[in-house]
């Protein structure tokens, strides 16, 4: 006799978790890049079922590059104003850069009526005032549209996580920038019944006080908050009056083996630096031509110094701002600057994916950073690191792993004392006394039990 057929109970027919992971992503920036790869890498491995999509600048970047439905977290007019059937998921080519050429000889065109009321003095500051309301009319409008188009997207999501890297953040964009960005999310989703865990992220600079306005609500709504150093958390308790979990940065989840051994003193070493276009005026929110010159200059004298030891000198970016900096360091190393310069033993990495970079940072024995994450990932590998810092966040991770004396302030320090620091550390690196392996596992730890956290958040478990 046949059995008969068992209708599948409601609750194991239900639909896959839904997951949306929401950052300032997609811009080309390996060191966040590699928090969306590690973030994406841990939830298959617990919840290998879930839809798992993210939320970025540049979707179709984050599409291409994790394999997952993405949307973006602005307006986008390639997105949401497609030219053909194919335009929302493919991306288009960014074009080579142009030759520049002069402009041409307008003198003998005729001048447009517009031009000619913006030269008369009251008619031209009307007609510039009615041009800038109908410019705010028409982004007000496009974001009307964004909000609709981003609520539906959010329909049915368990969960939204805005994970890692300096998301709580006002001097690139101001309030209007990040603080907004992640409060209308939250909002969004928490108008669908969606879940908000806002987990290691970084916090500053901040100084506007709409900005902590802005993040106080969306704050106040998030059923989760953890944040990536002390210093994050002290910020946003002092002035908004919230705490949360300290955990490390989810970069240290990626799960890349430990590849580094000992350096052999009798052979050269392999010195990899990452310059970064601080204060530099194609990248930086406030330039400063002088400072960024003397940074180049700093960082070019201490790359003399590699070299000058016999050392292998491995110029590398973690964005392709990067370059520019790395350009112009090595203009400072050429002949003319006053020193002879072997090109052998020069290369420059200009590293396009997170395993481009942890492979090019296994080869190396010692990094020189100056971005946060060139230091966070070449720790993973058990690489030591000296860092030249622009922010508290990487001194104060360099203390945490007992690295603490071999880092540098950008503001305040001389070449001098960066080669001093330099080579200390060498001798150290080939005496063979450094070892980041305790370190390293206490953070693999307890971003585990942050995973568990979130997973149980995810499912609906009751959360400790």
């Amino acid at each position: 006799m046949e059995s008969e057929s068992v209708p599948i109970a409601a609750e194991d027919a239900r639909k896959p978790i839904r997951i949306g992971i929401l950052g300032h992503y997609g811009n080309q920036n390996l060191g966040d890049e590699s928090i969306i790869e590690a973030v994406i890498r841990n939830l298959r491995q617990r919840l290998p079922d879930a839809d798992i999509v993210c939320l970025s600048i540049d979707p179709f970047d984050s599409q291409a590059r994790h394999g997952v439905d993405a949307f973006p977290i602005r307006y986008r007019s390639d997105f949401f104003e497609p030219r053909g059937p194919a335009a929302a998921s493919v991306p288009e080519k960014t074009p080579p850069a142009a030759t520049k050429e002069p402009p041409p000889d307008t003198s003998g065109a005729p001048v447009s009526w517009k031009a000619r009321l913006k030269t008369l003095p009251v008619l031209g500051i009307g007609f510039r005032a009615l041009a800038n309301a109908l410019d705010l009319s028409s982004k007000a409008a496009q974001e009307r549209r964004f909000l609709t188009h981003a609520s539906d997207y959010l329909r049915g999501m368990d969960i939204l996580l805005v994970t890692g890297s300096n998301q709580f953040l006002d001097n690139f964009g101001g309030p209007w920038g990040f603080p907004y960005t992640l409060l209308k999310w939250t909002l969004l989703a928490k108008r669908h019944g969606t879940k908000v865990a806002f987990i290691s992220v970084g916090a500053g600079p901040l100084s506007h006080p709409l900005s902590f306005f802005m993040l106080k609500l969306a704050l106040r709504r998030a059923d989760y908050l953890s944040f990536r150093d002390q210093g994050s958390l002290d910020l946003i308790h002092s002035r908004i009056g919230l705490k949360g979990h300290v955990y490390p940065d989810l970069a240290h989840s990626l799960g890349y083996p430990r590849r580094y051994s000992t350096a052999d003193a009798s052979k050269p070493l392999t010195i990899a630096v990452n310059p970064m276009p601080v204060y530099d005026s194609r990248y930086w929110h406030q330039a400063d031509n002088g400072k960024y010159c003397d940074y180049v200059r700093k960082v070019a004298e201490l790359c003399r110094e590699i070299l000058s030891g016999g050392h292998r000198l491995a110029l590398f970016s973690t964005q392709e701002k990067d370059e520019n900096v790395i350009t112009d360091v090595l203009s400072e190393l050429t002949p003319s600057a006053g020193s002879e310069v072997d090109p052998e033993r020069i290369s420059v990495d200009r590293n396009r994916t997170v395993q481009e970079l942890m492979d090019n940072l296994a080869q190396a024995d010692l990094v020189v950073a100056t971005r946060f994450h060139a230091t966070v990932l070449p720790l993973q590998l058990g690489v030591p690191v000296l860092g030249i810092c622009y922010y508290r966040k990487a001194a104060e991770l360099l203390q945490d792993v007992g690295l603490g004396d071999y880092q540098v302030s950008i503001d305040k320090f001389e070449a001098s004392e960066l080669i001093r620091k330099y080579r200390e550390l060498i001798e150290r690196i080939t005496q063979g006394n450094i070892s980041l392996d305790e370190e390293m596992r206490r953070y693999r730890d307890a971003l585990d039990q942050q995973y568990r956290e979130i997973v149980r958040l995810a499912t609906k478990e009751e959360s400790r």
